[in-house]
Parts: C-alpha cells; sequence; structure tokens
C-alpha cells in the first residue's frame, strides 16, 4: 500500500494523466471534467510541495492531513478524488452534506444549489413567475452523467423587493427578473427552440424532472438541481422559511498543511504548476476558446509532476533546490494558443453547444451569441479527431434537440449558418 505522501502525488499523476485521455481524442472531449480535475490543485499543489519537502517525520502527517483537506469542499470534490483513486475511498472522511442555505457577511440567508424535488418546485412556484419567465441561457454537453443541460431562466418575482436597485448611475432602479439556474443530469429528451422561449412550466414526477418551454420546448432528464441566483432571495417566502433555521455560524475547514517553510524555488515550482494548469480550466471557463487551448502539450510539460516533485523533494541541500528551480523553468513554460480549427462541413460529433440572449441586466449590456464545439476527423482518417469550434454573433435562430449529440453525425456549414438536419440549426 502506498504511503499517504505517495497517495498524494499518485493524485496528482492521475489528474494528468486522465486530462490527457479527455483531451487527446475530441470525441471523448469533455471541457467541465478537464476543469473540475485542474480545479483540484489550485490550492493543493503548494501544500503538495510543503508535505513532500517537510522534515522526514513530518511528511506522512502532512500528507495526510492535506488529502482530507483537499476533499473538504463537498460531496462532489470527494467524489472526484474518489473516481481518480478508488484506494482514497478508505482514507477521507464520509463527505459533510453540502448546505443549501449560507448567510453572507451582512447576515442574511443565500441560496445555494436545491436538488430539484417536488417541494422545490412548489417553492420556485410561489416566489416566481415561471409562466412569464424566458429561457436566458442554454448549454448542452455530454458528460460522464449523460447528456448534460444548464438553463437559466429569467423570471418575474412574486413578492416584492423591500428596497430598489441601486444604478450605476446612483439612481433607484427596479431589480431585473431574477435568474434561476437549473442543471439537469442524464437528459433524456431536449427540444429548445430560441424563437419559442417565453413561458415555463417546471415539473418533477416519477419518471423524473422536466421543463416545458414555450409551446412545443421540452426539457427531460433523471435528475436536476436549481440554484436561485437572486441577490433579493432573503425576501422570499422560501428565504424568509430559511431565515428561522440557519444557523450563524459558518462550517469550519479543516486546517491547510503548513507550507511556510518552502524555499524559494520550492514554492514557485508549485506556483508554476499551478499556472500550468490554470491554462487548462480555460476550456471549461471559455469554451469558445477551447479549441485553441494547447491541451495536450500543457499536459506534456506537466506529466508525472508528482513523480517529479517527490523525485526532488528527496534530494539534499543544494540539490534539491537545483532540482525545484528545474522544475519551476520547465512548468513557467506555458505553451503559446494554437490557431482553433473551425467546424467545417462533414462529418462531426458535437461536444458543447451554448446559447445565450442578449440582455442588459444590472446597466451591462450582454450580446447574444452562440457557441459550438465539435470534434472533426483530422488529417489522418484513422487517427485522433480534433476539436473545433464555431460562434455567431447575436444568432437570429437558434434549434437544438438532443439527437444532435448522437454519433454519425455530419454539420453542413454555410457562411454564418450550422446545421444537422432537423437536431441543430444555428444562424
Amino acid at each position: 500500500m502506498s504511503s499517504p505522501l505517495e497517495a498524494f502525488a499518485g493524485l496528482l499523476d492521475r489528474s494528468i494523466r486522465e486530462i490527457t485521455a479527455l483531451a487527446t481524442d475530441a470525441r471523448g472531449f469533455d471541457a467541465a471534467r478537464i476543469g473540475r480535475i485542474a480545479d483540484i490543485w489550485d490550492n493543493n499543489a503548494v501544500p503538495l510541495v510543503g508535505a513532500a519537502c517537510a522534515p522526514r517525520f513530518l511528511r506522512s502527517r502532512r500528507a495526510r492531513a492535506g488529502l482530507p483537506w483537499m476533499a473538504d469542499l463537498g460531496v462532489d470534490r470527494r467524489r472526484l478524488m474518489v473516481d481518480l483513486d478508488p484506494s482514497l475511498d478508505r482514507v477521507l472522511p464520509t463527505a459533510q452534506p453540502d448546505r443549501s442555505v449560507h448567510r453572507n457577511y451582512l447576515g442574511r440567508v443565500f441560496p445555494g444549489v436545491f436538488r430539484l424535488t417536488a417541494e422545490i418546485v412548489d417553492a420556485l412556484a410561489r416566489d416566481y413567475d415561471l409562466a412569464a419567465g424566458s429561457v436566458r441561457s442554454l448549454t448542452a454537453r455530454p458528460s460522464d452523467a449523460g447528456l448534460r443541460v444548464q438553463l437559466t431562466l429569467a423570471t418575474p418575482r412574486r413578492f416584492t423587493p423591500g428596497t430598489g436597485r441601486v444604478s450605476r448611475d446612483g439612481s433607484q432602479k427596479p431589480w431585473p427578473a431574477a435568474p434561476l439556474r437549473f442543471t439537469f443530469d442524464g437528459v433524456t429528451d431536449l427540444r429548445f427552440d430560441a424563437e419559442d422561449r417565453v413561458g415555463i412550466a417546471v415539473s418533477r414526477t416519477d419518471a423524473g424532472p422536466g421543463v416545458a418551454i414555450g409551446r412545443t420546448g421540452r426539457l427531460r432528464a433523471t435528475e436536476a438541481s436549481v440554484w436561485p441566483d437572486d441577490p433579493r432571495w432573503y425576501e422570499s417566502t422560501a428565504g424568509r422559511a430559511a431565515d428561522l433555521v440557519t444557523p450563524h455560524t459558518r462550517p469550519r475547514r479543516r486546517e491547510p498543511v503548513p507550507t511556510s517553510t518552502l524555499t524559494a524555488p520550492q514554492r514557485a515550482a508549485a506556483q508554476a504548476l499551478v499556472m500550468l494548469l490554470n491554462h487548462a480550466r480555460l476550456v471549461h471557463h471559455y469554451p469558445k476558446l477551447a479549441a485553441g487551448v494547447p491541451i495536450l502539450d500543457i499536459c506534456r510539460i506537466a506529466g508525472e509532476a508528482g513523480s517529479a516533485i517527490l523525485a526532488a523533494s528527496s534530494r539534499r541541500g543544494a540539490e534539491r533546490q537545483t532540482a525545484f528551480a528545474e522544475l519551476a523553468r520547465r512548468w513557467r513554460h506555458v505553451p503559446p494558443g494554437v490557431p482553433p480549427e473551425t467546424i467545417r462541413s462533414g462529418p462531426a460529433v458535437l461536444r458543447h453547444a451554448r446559447y445565450d440572449e442578449p440582455h442588459a441586466d444590472h446597466d451591462v449590456a450582454q450580446h447574444g451569441a452562440a457557441v459550438l464545439l465539435a470534434a472533426i476527423p483530422g488529417a489522418d482518417p484513422e487517427g485522433p479527431w480534433a476539436l473545433a469550434s464555431g460562434e455567431i454573433a447575436e444568432p437570429s435562430r437558434f434549434r437544438i434537440a438532443s439527437t444532435a449529440f448522437d454519433d454519425g453525425q455530419h454539420i453542413d456549414r454555410a457562411e454564418g449558418a450550422f446545421r444537422m438536419g432537423e437536431a441543430l440549426v444555428v444562424r
């Protein structure tokens, strides 16, 4: 059985291998999973180096503390770590259930993510006029849990906020419609037409959660959640009820692994690795740039980083400092972006589709857009497929069905338009 420090470093190696596997052939590209894996190391590369470089008698203790601290961000983080290394399931403590309601610095309650139960559907209907709501944005992509759809609705409130919104010029203005952000996993049926996006009915039955959109749009899945992203939620019926039972204390996180003893080269190496993996996260946060992110080059540079940290920390004195300085030089080399492939007519496997409706909440104009990511054949028909992107600003038409994500599709690209039969129309 590996030591706690070996498990800590091994998790980093497995993370980079998994990102490599997800990016090698674009038919299996999963931007969200790549982003979640890279995000693990944003606050944990420095603790790993701190554990590896600690005095020998402290290394296992610090690594044993570092792994639970890494997993201390909720059920999803722990599940992802165990997915990468199943042996951690015996080591990590059971994750505490995530709080659905928190308090901000003013002591006001604000909502987190709620599982979409029948009770939550009823609560939403009491506080928001769903029938008068409209789709603000829709994102659909394949994931390890099947097709995932994220849907943001702009919905009028049924309650009246106690004060108006202070605009950028200092005047009082009415609050804009409240965003309700839904996530649907295991989507079995999706039909959406941006021309028919007004009028929403949310349901939860024995068959699963669903949404009816406009006259003909629909969405059905096996599981769903919702985040009422409403700054005035604390004044809603649900918010006032939550205020009576939500503690004023915040959950305490575990103590992080001490890192104050790191030398300049050791800290520089850890921070360079963080910046390198942060570039990998761009494929998740900025999908329209994903086809131009050199993700495989990033993984090549960061490959076996955990093993390299252990090897460098096993040296003594000046040799250790030299080894970490060399790692810092290697990891500081962020590969430049590459010209992204453009989706062209031919075989394609759709990996991401997003539609955004133009709006001007909070005095900031947000432009409408449609963004597509698809896998297309490379120069070698038998080799890995490449990731390609396409974007249309202010589209006049956006229509999509779940069948657009089936294998064996053919996309037609015309000037300012994309089409996959009747499953996808963007222009």
